[in-house]
């Protein structure tokens, strides 16, 4: 297997521009990829290969003055750029079968998935990505600390020969320090170096990522896999024991118990695609009493709340009447 260090530099649009945009497209894009630049690290982390391309975008196409100066990426370099469906083809051949991929912070992978949608160019060879950011942090004791890349250089003793933000250079340097981790065991275990307490943890229907949106909420809250889902430990029917609560900040919290596996909680935090449909981050937890407890004490204030507020509006519906 191999280990792609990958970094990105992408262009920005002004505002207006950057909204008009998503509109004719109905799909997110915050930005449009001008460089890809990746690090090949085989299975013993020695590194064997790289790659980098100027990208000519679509859409954004005039350079940014704030990403030109700190790139170096003029507008006449940018518009010799290779396509981005060329660009892909050619990368993803870089990269082999049998890879994953290796960033610093969460930004890079969703940018490029974002880019690669708006062209109508598959994603799922991007699944497979690892942010050393959290890596770093888990290893050296750091909490959940954001460290820069210049911070894991500067503590490992890795000195800046190159000139930073070009991508090429920045995925050469991740991989540097990415040789001082114990990359292969952290993706390993990488879902406890999160310190996410989900059983599950996906996206259902995004929209601006190629997936079916739901028309409304009420028909994501009826789809199967949130009516009735299963348990994420042992694969059995989940059975309800409360109707969706739909809490502050579009959130919908339902409780369910597993026989073998005990209580648990699914959410989904709900936001808008931009073709008008809907997408749910959904997660699946275990549930403590003391959660529970809460849950159903907010359930009765908002039931409570609901009462009185139809209790007020009963009269002034009398009166209009007589």
């Amino acid at each position: 297997m191999y280990y792609i260090s990958l970094d990105l530099e992408w262009n920005q649009a002004y505002a207006e521009k950057a909204i008009a945009v998503q509109k004719q497209i109905a799909c997110r894009l915050r930005g449009e990829v001008i460089q890809i630049g990746a690090v090949k690290l085989d299975g013993n982390m020695r590194i064997c290969g790289s790659y980098s391309v100027i990208v000519k975008p679509r859409f954004f196409k005039k350079i940014h003055r704030h990403v030109a100066e700190l790139t170096g990426i003029s507008q006449a370099k940018m518009d010799l750029g290779m396509s981005l469906y060329e660009a892909a083809e050619s990368f993803r051949r870089f990269c082999d079968e049998d890879f994953v991929f290796l960033t610093w912070g969460p930004d890079d992978i969703p940018m490029l998935k974002e880019n690669l949608h708006a062209n109508g160019i598959p994603t799922d060879w991007l699944e497979r990505t690892y942010d050393l950011q959290v890596m770093f942090a888990k290893e050296n004791n750091d909490g959940k600390k954001q460290r820069s890349l210049e911070y894991a250089m500067e503590f490992y003793g890795i000195k800046q020969t190159l000139p930073a933000h070009d991508a090429l250079n920045d995925a050469y340097f991740t991989a540097l320090v990415a040789q001082k981790l114990q990359v292969k065991e952290d993706v390993k275990n990488y879902h406890l170096l999160t310190g996410d307490d989900f059983l599950e943890n996906t996206v259902i229907g995004d929209a601006d990522a190629g997936d079916a949106g739901y028309a409304t909420v009420a028909k994501m809250l009826d789809d199967p896999q949130n009516l009735n889902p299963v348990c994420p430990l042992c694969g059995k029917p989940l059975e309800r024991q409360t109707k969706p609560f739909h809490s502050k900040g579009q959130k919908y919290i339902s409780l369910f118990h597993c026989k073998k596996d005990g209580d648990m909680f699914l959410t989904l935090r709900v936001s808008k695609n931009m073709n008008e449909t809907y997408r749910a981050k959904r997660t699946v937890a275990k549930a403590t009493e003391e959660d529970i407890n809460l849950l159903k004490q907010k359930m009765k204030e908002s039931a409570a709340y609901k009462r009185a507020r139809s209790r007020r509006r009963k009269p002034k519906a009398e009166a209009s009447a007589k």
